[in-house]
């Protein structure tokens, strides 16, 4: 069968997507003739069709033809799309976006990041690293780089590919990792996962993909990620923040990394500064796995340490907006699960411990606010104010709009925090910092739907 990267022709079903086009682009680069749909237009397209690609708004059968070699699609492309339907028609073959990346990761020595958070800021720091190191790895991340030029790809020479693995509906099972980092491992994606088990069991089978000669590396402070540490063949490297025994120790913002010589029975300790910019006590944990997978590729110690010095971010991750009205500055992040919600926050009122903070946090999916009401309402606790303009629907089916509502949220934030209310639209939620910026030193927005319109608004 022909692979991905001798196609002469591909054409992208959901090219806007934020993987999609990240290996849209990579074939662009390689020489091969991408093309592309989507049902709208946005940022994405604008930049996918600046760099050569065509791309249509709109999806049509027309769109399919003979010379195509492969159509791939996002996983939220619907069976009965025109496009698929007529591809698969023409016999075509088509892969959905984690297969066409997963072929990718079956020709490249793969670095693969999993967990339920902080996976695009370890893939982004693992990116930096290795090119800094002057490794040139290709790079598929799930968010935009400052290093990569704003953008959510990069192309490179080596041997090398990292990426950040999703798990919804299983998507990294199909890749081929070299080396696996697991985060943390917390239920999400209810939606398809029965029970924090079932999501669990998604981690261990990607576990047991590692060869041998490959390393799984975990926080073995996070119990649920100890689960597939007794299924995997691969090479098992740990780290822990706190006195238990583990092949790395985080103290004070320094990594330890303790080898023994088995002929002196001599124990050498090898250590790194971790100083990242980004804030946060969850951020020297991800710097800290990203050097621990750099010390996997022989990276001398003294260039893993200029490189975390060095990364400032990532797109709507903890990012400073250009934006300020008065005093009031603000700052856009991608959290949109009481963990990741609850964790940023803390990150920010350490950062700034007397600043009047809103949260202006716009909820993804409503079947996933449901289904985490209770931890929702205890997961503002580090603001002063927090407002939600809406619910962002997406594969929301029409029972679960029944189920929960905007009200219902603010009515539980309101139980353990008194000053919570429904912003009524994003609309009308600028119009309120507008009128109450003066209230306010910081204003945080949060969400992985369109909360981000709301500057145009401001």
């Amino acid at each position: 069968m022909m692979k991905l990267l001798e196609a002469k022709n591909i054409h992208f079903i959901g090219i806007g997507g934020i993987g999609n086009s990240s290996i849209a682009q990579i074939f662009h680069v390689k020489g091969i003739k991408v093309t592309g749909s989507d049902s709208c237009s946005s940022n994405i397209i604008t930049a996918l069709r600046r760099n050569g690609i065509a791309v249509t708004i709109g999806h049509d059968a027309k769109n399919m033809n003979k010379k195509l070699n492969f159509v791939i699609y996002s996983p939220a492309i619907p069976e009965n799309n025109v496009e698929l339907k007529e591809a698969k028609k023409l016999k075509i073959k088509c892969l959905t976006y984690p297969e066409a990346l997963g072929e990718l990761t079956k020709d490249h020595y793969t670095i693969a990041v999993a967990g339920a958070h902080g996976k695009s800021t370890t893939t982004a720091m693992i990116a930096k690293i290795l090119i800094d190191a002057k490794l040139d790895p290709t790079v598929v991340i799930g968010t935009k780089m400052k290093e990569l030029h704003n953008r959510n790809f990069r192309v490179g020479d080596s041997q090398y590919l990292v990426i950040e693995a999703c798990e919804y509906k299983r998507s990294f099972l199909n890749f081929e990792p070299n080396i696996l980092v697991i985060t943390n491992i917390e239920a999400d994606h209810l939606d398809y996962y029965k029970d924090l088990k079932d999501y669990q069991s998604a981690f261990i089978d990607l576990a047991k993909k590692v060869p041998k000669d490959g390393y799984v590396i975990i926080n073995s402070d996070d119990k649920n990620s100890l689960a597939v540490l007794p299924k995997t063949k691969a090479q098992v490297v740990t780290l822990s923040k706190s006195s238990k025994p583990a092949d790395y120790s985080l103290k004070d913002h320094v990594l330890k990394h303790n080898e023994y010589l088995a002929v002196e029975n001599k124990k050498i300790v090898q250590t790194l500064k971790i100083h990242p910019k980004v804030p946060g006590k969850f951020n020297i944990g991800n710097a800290s796995l990203a050097a621990i997978v750099s010390q996997q590729l022989n990276i001398e110690n003294k260039k893993i340490e200029q490189s975390i010095k060095g990364f400032n971010g990532t797109w709507r991750r903890l990012e400073f907006k250009h934006k300020k009205i008065g005093k009031c500055k603000f700052i856009d992040d991608y959290g949109h699960h009481p963990t990741e919600i609850q964790t940023t926050l803390t990150a920010i009122r350490e950062t700034y411990p007397k600043a009047k903070i809103l949260c202006v946090f716009q909820p993804h999916q409503y079947s996933r606010t449901r289904l985490f009401l209770k931890d929702f309402g205890k997961s503002f606790s580090a603001v002063n104010a927090v407002i939600i303009p809406n619910i962002y629907k997406v594969r929301d089916s029409e029972s679960e709009l029944d189920k929960m509502s905007t009200d219902l949220l603010v009515k539980e934030i309101q139980k353990h925090h008194e000053n919570a209310k429904n912003g009524n639209g994003l609309r009308t939620t600028a119009n309120y910092i507008k009128k109450n910026h003066s209230k306010f030193d910081l204003v945080v927005t949060m969400g992985a739907g369109d909360i981000d319109k709301i500057y145009k608004m401001l």
